[in-house]
């Protein structure tokens, strides 16, 4: 391999040049770099530019990649986990724009299943909801916890593809088949909770240690390994602190302290006004009118919703006026 130059900016916005060896694509989307200097192996995921034309949403989801690693990083920058991926650079602005991130540990999770000792399946299960936990504590649902965005090295979990990823709190998009998306998840119904990464990491864990695939709800009657998550399928499941608990593991947020940048989250929050603004102008408008795009849409509201609310925007200050001079008469009279 011969070496290359590699322009992009850091997490924290500088420019940077590093002389990198890279591997052949992996596929059109990513492929593995060694650092000419130090020797370190990362990953460079990108959009291609003939992916891009036919699926604009891809550019969405390397951003969104982007800036929730940034988010881990700000949250996380004294002690990251070995469970979440570290985002080491960007270059959203390139022809083909793209992300680098640390290197993939281990093996997607498919080629362990049902062929796990006992104290690996424990060790699977305690480092894949630290690894929710972690999530949890800095605001983000991860929404695709399957199979294949789950590796183990025999002793931690590494939790990959923060592509779909949101902030807790915000509206729920239909998003994921079963059995790895929870039922509110693939309904788009309320809003993004962690009860949502719970789910799926329970379906991970029961497919990977009995090695029996389910269409909904497994019974965990028969995995005795799987008995502390007895609710995490039910309308009110646990946290992943308590599932820990259950598991006999500490609360890894007591030993990794969770900061917050302020300065980092007004910029995030000004970059998203800018990002919709420009989604939502005229110009972006007509450049997009004739593509057939296939984002993850909201539900739509329900038929009548807006004419309410705009009838009682209408006339309710009105009808408050007219209270208030019946009263004056009633009190003058």
């Amino acid at each position: 391999m011969e070496p290359e130059p590699l322009s992009f900016n850091t997490p924290e916005g500088d420019p940077v040049t590093w002389e990198v060896e890279a591997e052949p694509w992996h596929d059109p989307f990513e492929r593995r770099l060694t650092l000419v200097v130090q020797g370190t192996r990362l990953v460079q995921r990108r959009v291609p530019r003939a992916a891009g034309r036919e699926r604009e949403y891809l550019y969405d989801l390397l951003e969104n990649e982007a800036r929730m690693g940034a988010r881990l990083l700000t949250r996380l920058r004294r002690d990251y986990p070995p469970e979440l991926p570290r985002l080491l650079g960007y270059s959203l602005d390139a022809e083909e724009p793209f992300v680098l991130l640390s290197d993939r540990r281990g093996e997607p999770v498919t080629r362990f299943s049902g062929a796990l000792l006992i104290a690996e399946q424990r060790g699977l299960q305690v480092s894949l909801f630290r690894a929710v936990r972690i999530l949890s504590a800095c605001g983000i649902v991860h929404r695709r916890i399957e199979p294949a965005t789950v590796r183990w090295d025999g002793t931690t979990v590494q939790l990959t593809d923060l592509s779909h990823a949101t902030l807790a709190g915000s509206r729920r998009l239909r998003l994921g088949e079963a059995p790895y998306a929870s039922p509110a998840q693939r309904e788009g119904v309320g809003v993004a909770s962690t009860s949502d990464d719970l789910w799926s990491a329970g379906m991970v864990l029961y497919r990977t240690i009995t090695g029996r695939e389910v269409a909904d709800r497994p019974d965990l009657a028969a995995a005795p390994a799987l008995q502390p998550l007895h609710d995490v399928f039910s309308g009110a499941p646990p946290t992943a602190g308590e599932v820990l608990a259950r598991l006999r593991a500490p609360d890894p947020m007591q030993s990794i302290p969770v900061e917050q940048d302020l300065a980092l989250e007004e910029g995030r929050a000004a970059f998203d006004r800018a990002r919709e603004a420009r989604r939502d102008s005229p110009a972006a408008s007509g450049e997009t009118a004739g593509n057939d795009r296939t984002r993850v849409q909201p539900p739509a509201a329900p038929a009548g919703e807006e004419p309410r609310r705009t009838w009682l925007t209408r006339w309710l200050p009105l009808a408050v006026l007219l209270v208030l001079l019946l009263v004056l008469w009633l009190v003058n009279r």
